[in-house]
């Protein structure tokens, strides 16, 4: 995909059952997928990476090591996998940005090698997320989980946050490179941010945990997995109206099937995805 001369990627991880409490685990064949348990919530996990010509960044860095923490090779890192599909290694990427920082979207920063050393997956970038989500991430240590699903898993992260690897963002709106602009809307997490992208007059929004999947586009409430379930859905809305305003497309993080689109109003005045 195309938006101007920006190249994006996703870089699909598979896709996954997640339970009400957070556990994860992944479907590997068609036949797991025809009996997987209607108890839990099916999810795709692609992270998207962007080429600007000049850089490389990753939106969202996936399970990562959450992957393959139980193999013979501990470091071995499913994000450098798929890096290397579409010709990259884990050093050409300059920048993360997080849309928050759950689990399923900040494990892939870090690994721990045989002897047990937290070591950086992407040792080249910069990671960008919202100074209230590290904020809420340490809140969370003291506090009991207000949502389904998955939730912060800090340990690893504090080694990054200690060798100065974290850019703390505290602005509402703000472009980190050049036609990269990222929005705090809060609601999925108190710190969730969204990703903008713009060349030539093209736009993308990537969408994070606000509209994790295209089933998400017309559900305004979800009180289940936000924070703040109010700020979410006016958060949501203004998301899809600016997006139609801008025939913008949309990056999914957790669709199994769709995982991207530009959106259009059904005969209902609500939102759909655009066939073809």
């Amino acid at each position: 995909m195309e938006i101007g001369d920006f190249r994006l990627e996703q870089l699909s991880e598979g896709i996954f059952e997640v339970s009400s409490a957070g556990s994860i685990r992944k479907i590997r064949n068609h036949q797991e997928k025809e009996s997987a348990s209607e108890t839990v919530v099916r999810v795709g996990l692609d992270p998207v990476l962007i080429d600007t010509g000049s850089t490389a960044i990753l939106l969202d860095a996936g399970l990562g090591m959450g992957l393959d923490n139980k193999e013979p090779e501990p470091d071995t890192s499913n994000i450098v996998t798929n890096l290397e599909i579409f010709g990259y290694r884990r050093e050409d990427i300059g920048a993360v940005i997080l849309s928050h920082l759950h689990y399923d979207h900040a494990a892939g920063l870090s690994f721990s090698d045989k002897a047990g050393q937290v070591s950086a997956t992407l040792p080249n970038a910069r990671i960008y997320v919202q100074k209230s989500e590290w904020e809420a991430t340490l809140h969370s240590l003291h506090s009991q989980p207000t949502v389904q699903g998955m939730g912060y898993e800090p340990d690893d992260l504090y080694r990054l946050v200690a060798n100065g690897r974290f850019v703390f963002l505290e602005k509402e709106l703000q472009e980190i490179i050049k036609g990269i602009t990222v929005i705090r809307t809060g609601g999925h997490t108190p710190g969730h941010q969204i990703v903008r992208i713009r060349k030539n007059s093209q736009t993308a929004y990537y969408c994070g945990d606000l509209i994790p999947n295209e089933y998400h586009l017309n559900r305004l409430v979800t009180t289940k997995i936000d924070t703040d379930f109010v700020k979410a859905r006016k958060a949501r809305m203004l998301l899809m109206q600016q997006a139609w305003r801008d025939k913008a497309t949309l990056l999914f993080y957790h669709s199994v099937y769709r995982k991207a689109g530009m959106i259009v109003r059904d005969k209902n005045r609500g939102f759909v995805l655009k066939r073809g």
